[in-house]
């Protein structure tokens, strides 16, 4: 039987436009495509506006392709413009459907081929071990039950019970507030499902990359899509990472592109720097997917 495959272009573009003229920058982004079992980079390239002075890359500690860029000249805008493509295969197919949670909660990193599940199971800076959550997590896994069944269960559970709302928090927000007032965004959607994955002692990573926005006409539009999407992958033994998204409420596979992996969001924000100058700046963010 052969393995489903489908390949997208992604331009993903991000515009400051400063009040005042920025005499110096550095910046970090992680806009660069990760090779994985299930995903190869094709085509990758950073496009800057204006040119940088100096330009470096590197590998961070989770494996992440990270691009440093500095501008020593004045300038009232900046413009980052990544080009990838990519090719993401069907990952279902490998996944075991009957495993019970405990096994994951319980597995040693020492049994496994991954070497710092320990760290993926601790709190992180924007992940504290909420009890809130952590009860909420185990209304899903509860004895027994299959790891799959469980990890989908409360992916929906997030979906339909918490709001998808912009303007209900800011990254600064804690996750106890998202878990009080059930609204929010991608990230915060991640990072509360990832305090109770946690907190029941099971690896989970925060993933960072795009979610192809393809509907019928008419049809409502997928959440987290046109900008970067945040979504989490959870360690099974015998499957590996399996990806889930709550924002949308199903387990991540061929719409999935994925960017980087950390922590939480503050190991893997897209574009973040330091400026001299520029006073008020707000960035604008597009991003375009289409199938190749």
């Amino acid at each position: 039987m052969s393995t489903e495959t489908v390949g997208y272009r992604v331009v993903h573009e991000t515009r400051y436009s400063y009040e005042n003229p920025v005499s110096s920058g550095r910046h970090l982004a992680h806009l660069t495509p990760r090779e994985t079992p299930w995903q190869r980079v094709t085509a990758h390239a950073i496009e800057l506006r204006p040119g940088a002075t100096e330009e470096s890359w590197e590998t961070d500690y989770f494996g992440n392709r990270v691009l440093r860029f500095t501008h020593e000249s004045a300038h009232r805008e900046l413009v980052v413009q990544a080009h990838s493509t990519v090719e993401v295969t069907r990952q279902r197919d490998g996944w075991d459907d009957e495993i019970p949670w405990e096994r994951a909660s319980a597995t040693s990193d020492f049994l496994t081929d991954e070497p710092a599940l320990a760290e993926y199971r601790l709190a992180s800076p924007y992940v504290p071990l909420l009890p809130a959550a952590r009860d909420y997590a185990r209304k899903s896994f509860r004895p027994r039950r299959p790891f799959l069944t469980a990890l989908l269960e409360m992916t929906v559970r997030i979906r339909e019970e918490f709001v998808y709302d912009p303007l209900a928090t800011t990254i600064s927000t804690p996750i106890a507030e998202v878990a009080a007032k059930r609204r929010g965004v991608c990230q915060d959607f991640a990072h509360f499902m990832l305090s109770g994955l946690r907190g029941l002692g099971l690896p989970a990573r925060y993933m960072s990359g795009y979610i192809l926005n393809e509907r019928a006409p008419g049809a409502p539009g997928v959440q987290g899509a046109d900008t970067s999407h945040a979504w989490l992958a959870v360690h099974c033994p015998g499957s590996g990472w399996i990806g889930t998204d709550p924002t949308n409420g199903k387990l991540a596979d061929l719409e999935f592109i994925s960017l980087a992996w950390g922590r939480d969001f503050s190991d893997v924000t897209p574009l973040r720097g330091v400026l001299l100058g520029a006073g008020t700046h707000v960035p604008s963010v597009a991003v375009r997917i289409t199938r190749s």
